[in-house]
């Protein structure tokens, strides 16, 4: 484990060298590396210790360089466990008009696609994939990686947005429950290991999948807009006010930019409304003897019920009413 994590650290260090004359990289990388100093049992299952392998050819010729690789965009595929499952349309066009202007300015870090040779999967740099390809671009320089492990594809790719405070509730939650599902881990609990965030806020993030498709698309919209507190009061006045008002309330936190706090205020007065629910009132008919004497009552509500409580003491009447109920119900004469 140790050996691996020095690996990467080696060759996110060398990344910066080779950036020194690229400064809005060389910050961005410095802040990845620091991350990973940060997380030394970062990753879930350790494996036997390996000599270094990433970025052997170029750390053989010097320790602070290394090449960048020009990748064609047909030979570059999207990293499956991405951190990041949403892109907003508008920034890939900004991105892209920078590029069409000045170029890329920050390489991408990729690793060989182990089934398609010739082929490398993007780990980071997603957004400036997608710019260059709307900006006419057939190629995007990457930094390559060797020896990674499926949780090393999340991981760096977590850490990295992490850094940019770029990775949404949403794109948390979409992510973990792939890893989830596929067995890449197999509990929560791995998920915390992994990454470092609390349990609570885990499965808090993973519950938010547990809403509706519709108000899942109106977070998709602008997922940043949302965070987990947010989100979390969202999965809570779901169950207490149905699909379409939740749809309205997650609208309403991304136009009217609503916070946790006035978010969790509307979904208490809605728990407070169904708690304190309209008794329902009965209608009484009292019975009475010819002489006025009360022998019971019957109620009746608007919901269709009907209570019919007597008290006769004269054992005939009281056979014959019995009687009478039981035919009008279609009754047998057997005691039940």
């Amino acid at each position: 484990m140790a050996t691996k994590l020095k690996s990467l650290k080696a060759g996110m260090l060398a990344g910066m060298a080779a950036e020194k004359n690229r400064s809005d990289s060389l910050d961005r990388f410095a802040r990845a590396e620091a991350a990973i100093s940060q997380h030394p049992n970062g990753l879930l299952q350790a494996r036997q210790p390996e000599p270094p392998t990433a970025f052997s050819a170029e750390s053989a010729e010097t320790e602070n360089s290394r090449s960048l690789v020009r990748i064609l965009l047909t030979h570059l595929h999207d990293n499956p466990l991405n951190a990041r499952r949403i892109y907003d349309p508008a920034v890939v066009q900004e991105r892209a008009a920078s590029i069409a202007t000045h170029g890329q300015k920050t390489p991408g870090l990729a690793a060989p696609d182990p089934s398609r040779p010739g082929h490398y999967i993007l780990i980071d740099g997603h957004y400036r994939k997608r710019a260059l390809a709307s900006a006419g671009k057939l190629e995007m320089e990457c930094f390559v990686e060797n020896d990674l492990s499926d949780l090393d594809f999340y991981r760096l790719s977590f850490m990295l947005n992490e850094q940019r405070s770029d990775q949404s509730a949403l794109d948390n939650a979409i992510a973990w429950r792939q890893l989830l599902d596929e067995g890449k881990v197999q509990k929560e609990e791995d998920i915390c290991e992994l990454t470092g965030i609390s349990a609570g806020t885990v499965n808090k993030t993973l519950a938010l999948l547990r809403l509706p498709e519709s108000v899942l698309a109106v977070m998709r919209e602008r997922p940043n807009a949302i965070g987990i507190a947010a989100g979390y009061e969202l999965t809570l006045y779901f169950k207490l006010a149905g699909e379409d008002r939740t749809r309205e309330l997650a609208t309403r936190i991304m136009t009217d930019g609503l916070s946790s706090r006035e978010v969790e205020s509307i979904r208490k007065q809605a728990q407070e409304g169904k708690s304190r629910k309209v008794k329902e009132i009965s209608r009484q008919y009292k019975i009475r003897t010819d002489a006025g004497q009360l022998l019971g009552t019957i109620k009746e509500w608007d919901s269709g019920r009907v209570m019919l409580d007597v008290q006769l003491s004269d054992r005939s009447a009281r056979e014959a009413l019995v009687e009478a109920l039981k035919a009008r119900f279609g009754l047998d004469k057997t005691l039940l």
